[in-house]
């Protein structure tokens, strides 16, 4: 990632091997991956402690909530947060759960790193761009 600024990027994933590979991809492509969380009320405990600008979570979690439940729960506290749901599910199948709560970004299992790597940098970079409009100013300014 070209950014001085690193990403701060918490992952949900109950399925271990998953959860490795999104962290090694997201530490790859620069990020400073705050924490990992198998379940929703890990996730929430993470949150709290260390928000992230992105929030990488699975569908179906284990637990008693799934990914949707904590999304919505997410975007209710940190409307601002990037969400990436992650899921192997047919689109189709959980759109109907959708309709209420959308997350930023739906990613299909397996997750290829490379495009997983461009969403996070493009999005980054299109926030920060939002973040900072003064410094277009300056640059344009005679």
């Amino acid at each position: 990632m070209v950014a001085s600024i690193q990403p701060k990027v918490a992952i949900v994933e109950d399925d271990e091997i998953l959860a490795f590979m999104l962290d090694e991809t997201c530490k790859s492509a620069g990020c400073n991956v705050v924490g990992r969380a198998a379940n929703a009320a890990d996730a929430i405990k993470l949150l709290r402690d260390a928000p992230p600008d992105f929030l990488i979570l699975d569908f179906a979690l284990d637990g008693d909530h799934d990914g949707l439940e904590l999304l919505e729960a997410v975007k209710r506290s940190s409307p601002d947060m990037f969400t990436i749901l992650v899921t192997g599910w047919d689109i189709n199948d959980i759109a109907a759960r959708l309709d209420g709560i959308q997350p930023d970004r739906i990613l299909r299992k397996p997750v290829m790193p490379h495009v997983l790597t461009n969403l996070i940098e493009t999005s980054f970079a299109a926030r920060q761009d939002r973040r900072d409009p003064g410094e277009l100013e300056t640059v344009t300014r005679h």
